[in-house]
């Protein structure tokens, strides 16, 4: 099966290039990681040097999630099976410290600084369903001027709402759905009785 497609925007155009970059900044909640998300870090390592993955300290709309340690713990665990060239970013509780949202602008724009990168270098990994979305992300038109963007098709349905709801329900996940290397640890969403 070919992999599906993941599409390479660099900064300030709206069409796609064949744009290489220095660092992919693949942020979401990773509650819990899964097996499209290891899809999506395949891909994106095609198109740069290096993936920051980057759960969520705070999420934007407010919604509840494991413990952020916990999932840096996971997805350490995921990005071990690429190697050296991925790596989970704990950036955002830095950040948030003060209990603030982080904004993706805000993001990749501290990591171009701290790596010493110019911004069209970096780019952040969304999916094709947040393409759609993304004028209404907060300083969007900045965002997609300063920063490179890389668009990854949904290779599989699978989403991390669906796998806790699931547990809580006591139901089997599908094997293609998991990661062995955090599998055991799934217990967290079950329900109390």
């Amino acid at each position: 099966m070919l992999p599906s497609p993941l599409q390479r925007f660099a900064a300030g155009r709206d069409q796609p290039t064949p744009q290489r970059f220095a660092l992919a900044i693949y942020g979401g909640a990773f509650d819990p990681p899964h097996a499209g998300h290891a899809s999506v870090i395949r891909r994106v390592l095609d198109s740069c040097d290096q993936v920051l993955v980057v759960p969520s300290y705070r999420h934007a709309d407010g919604k509840r999630m494991a413990d952020f340690d916990l999932r840096c713990a996971w997805v350490e665990r995921l990005a071990a099976r690429f190697g050296d060239r991925v790596r989970c970013c704990r950036l955002e509780r830095e950040l948030g410290a003060d209990g603030r949202v982080i904004y993706s602008y805000d993001l990749l724009s501290q990591l171009a600084e701290r790596y010493g990168l110019p911004n069209e270098r970096l780019a952040l990994v969304i999916g094709e369903d947040n393409l759609t979305r993304l004028a209404t992300f907060h300083r969007a038109a900045e965002l997609r001027q300063r920063f490179g963007l890389l668009v990854a098709d949904e290779e599989m349905t699978v989403h991390s709402s669906a796998i806790r709801a699931m547990i809580a329900a006591g139901q089997a996940i599908p094997e293609a759905w998991q990661l062995p290397e955090i599998q055991s640890e799934m217990t967290i969403y079950r329900r109390s009785v």
